[in-house]
């Protein structure tokens, strides 16, 4: 989707009022193979996910790119579906707690294309640089609390929605069940029902210094979309759930950016349909609307100017010609690996 055929953009993790929250177990789940490439910051590890990634869709493959929750415009890694495959750069993730049976794991250590000399010669700069990342990083959850509180009363407004929630867990996944003036109040009645199909969540909002990037448009410029408004949300609910008992199909929830216990759309890709609150191109309809105040937009730009400050660090040791000769073999391996387990 968005501006090329068989190509998603999404976020697997977030930063949110509850801290950080990873979807990557959810959404990797059923893949056979992850690759996993290590290193600093500027070593070159997103410039090859991104020219792997386009290469993919050049011979055919369906890409989802996952985007970095802490820089919405540089790439996580990205999925091929149909091949069960999953590229990730471990610095943009947070610990990708999973050893399932029959997943092949591969690691890259780009830090064989750096100088060690000069490495260890910006040791003591670096390990500065990322200390102050991590205070600003820790300022910046605190923060983020306040906004939430604020973004949620704007959000129950608009909706008319108690802003009553609690969480209901089934298995590994989780929904909120509202109160009962709220839009899903049919949810922790229906989710045996929803346990047969494939429920896989992710976020469609990255934060930036300009405000929020919203990805929602191009995710969903491809479905037919249902908008629902104030008392419409609850009987078209009821639709969906009895949809989703009949078919037994994947399920996408788009979770709120800030409160990750808020479903703000359901998409069906075996339907090409999506369910949205509200226009998915108007932030005021999830309350992410308001200007960020002075403390969070400051925290962003400081973190921001720490992180470059850090990958040019590391972008004085690196060797691209190396990381070039290294993409070539890594997509020679990559279509062996497709030509060996299939799809």
């Amino acid at each position: 989707m968005g501006n090329k055929a068989g190509v998603r953009h999404y976020f697997a993790e977030g930063l949110t009022s509850k801290g950080y929250i990873s979807l990557l177990p959810n959404i990797v789940s059923g893949c056979r193979r992850i690759y996993m490439l290590l290193g600093g910051p500027g070593t070159g590890k997103s410039t090859v996910i991104k020219v792997l990634g386009l290469e993919m869709l050049e011979r055919g493959y369906e890409v989802d790119f996952l985007r970095s929750a802490n820089e919405p415009d540089s790439l996580a890694g990205f999925i091929i579906r149909e091949a069960a495959f999953v590229i990730l750069n471990v610095q943009e993730i947070s610990p990708l707690r999973m050893r399932a049976p029959g997943v092949i794991e591969n690691f890259s250590d780009f830090t064989i294309f750096c100088d060690e000399h000069k490495l260890l010669q910006l040791r003591t700069k670096i390990l500065n640089v990322e200390q102050e990342l991590s205070v600003l990083q820790t300022h910046l959850n605190e923060i983020l609390v306040s906004v939430e509180g604020y973004s949620k009363k704007i959000h129950a407004n608009n909706l008319n929605e108690s802003e009553d929630t609690s969480i209901v867990n089934c298995g590994s996944k989780r929904w909120v069940a509202k109160g009962q003036a709220a839009p899903w109040p049919l949810v922790e009645h229906a989710l045996e029902k929803l346990q047969k199909s494939v429920i896989v969540p992710c976020f469609l909002h990255g934060l930036t210094t300009e405000g929020w990037l919203n990805l929602a448009p191009h995710y969903l410029s491809d479905f037919d979309q249902i908008r629902l408004e104030g008392k419409e949300t609850t009987e078209a609910l009821n639709w969906v759930l009895r949809e989703t008992q009949q078919l037994g199909q994947i399920v996408e929830l788009v979770l709120h950016p800030l409160n990750p216990d808020d479903i703000i759309g359901i998409v069906f890709p075996q339907r090409n349909l999506a369910i949205w609150q509200g226009n998915p191109k108007n932030l005021h309809d999830q309350g992410l609307d308001q200007v960020f105040n002075t403390s969070l937009k400051e925290t962003l730009v400081a973190w921001h100017k720490r992180k470059s400050l850090l990958k040019s660090y590391y972008m004085e040791t690196v060797n691209f010609t190396q990381v070039d000769e290294f993409r070539g073999e890594f997509l020679n391996r990559l279509l062996r690996d497709l030509d060996i387990f299939g799809e």
